[in-house]
């Protein structure tokens, strides 16, 4: 449990201390563009090389004798990617269509759900120098940038929820070994948040938001995820914890959540439309991906997590 407050604390922090640079410093583009890759990369390895095999073996191991629950581990999976694609596509359907904002077919309409860096300023008006000091639009109005600003934070909020689930469950004593699973899905979470802190902080920027604000809308989806992993850590506790089948259907349901956001709202072939935006090579796109995938895997049979 101490280990868990730790790691939720320290993502906590980290997300907060991410997402205020912005305030501060201009960052180059290509590398945060970089650092995003890898994040996707790390979640389809911790999803598919992690998560899911370790809770298809909880769910196995909670029904001995009875030969693999195909049904359960199926359906615990597509209820994990459907989840994410109700709370986009319904709950939170503004966080990819900002009002006012006029664009073309052949750009992006909005902000979207989990957007790089550069989609963001784009399509908030924001713009760069050669020196890369940021600017911004003439703002509309305070009122105006705090309607737009909402349902970006809120559609950030709840996937932070849905990450705090994946730690909360993969702290959970059901293999004897929970602190290895914790931390390698703590590993890829950190490094997944970080672009997106920047991202969200920057587009709040251009939104006309007030920085006291932006800093409150921030802290809100900083205190997303440890506040979900405590929360789902101590309800599954007491549900039946290492026990019962919980435990693997709550990593299954995470690890579809972990499928839907690193292969639709981040897609592996998404290629940046920013005009003027240097392209990435395919070659370094596909190294830094296949790199994130495989950390988590190396990682868990370095610490004696393998399956």
């Amino acid at each position: 449990m101490f280990a868990l407050f730790l790691m939720s604390a320290l993502l906590g922090i980290s997300s907060f201390g991410f997402g205020v640079l912005p305030l501060s410093f201009a960052f180059s583009r290509i590398f945060l563009d970089h650092l995003s890759i890898l994040g996707t990369g790390l979640l389809l390895g911790a999803a598919l090389g992690v998560i899911i095999p370790e809770g298809i073996e909880s769910v196995a191991a909670s029904q001995p004798g009875s030969g693999l629950p195909t049904s359960s581990i199926a359906l615990s999976l597509l209820s994990g990617f459907t989840l994410m694609l109700v709370i986009e596509q319904l709950v939170s359907p503004h966080s990819h269509t900002i009002p006012g904002h006029s664009g073309t077919a052949d750009n992006h309409s909005g902000v979207e759900f989990y957007a790089e860096l550069g989609d963001l300023e784009a399509e908030q008006g924001v713009t760069r120098s050669r020196q890369g000091a940021t600017t911004r639009s003439v703002p509309a109005s305070i009122p105006e940038g705090r309607e737009r600003a909402f349902p970006l934070t809120f559609g950030l909020i709840i996937h932070g929820l849905a990450d705090g689930l994946a730690l909360g469950v993969s702290s959970l004593p059901a293999s004897g070994t929970s602190s290895n699973l914790s931390f390698i899905v703590f590993l890829a979470l950190i490094i997944h948040k970080a672009p997106t802190s920047l991202a969200l902080t920057t587009s709040l920027l251009s939104t006309t938001l007030p920085r006291p604000d932006c800093k409150r809308h921030l802290a809100a989806f900083s205190l997303s995820t440890p506040v979900a992993s405590i929360g789902s850590y101590l309800t599954f506790s007491f549900l039946g914890g290492a026990d019962d089948s919980w435990t693997g259907i709550a990593l299954l349901v995470s690890g579809g959540t972990f499928l839907y956001v690193a292969t639709v709202l981040q897609p592996v072939s998404h290629h940046s439309e920013v005009t003027g935006a240097r392209e990435m090579l395919p070659s370094v796109r596909v190294l830094l991906i296949v790199t994130g995938m495989f950390i988590p895997f190396m990682l868990s049979a370095l610490l004696g997590h393998g399956h």
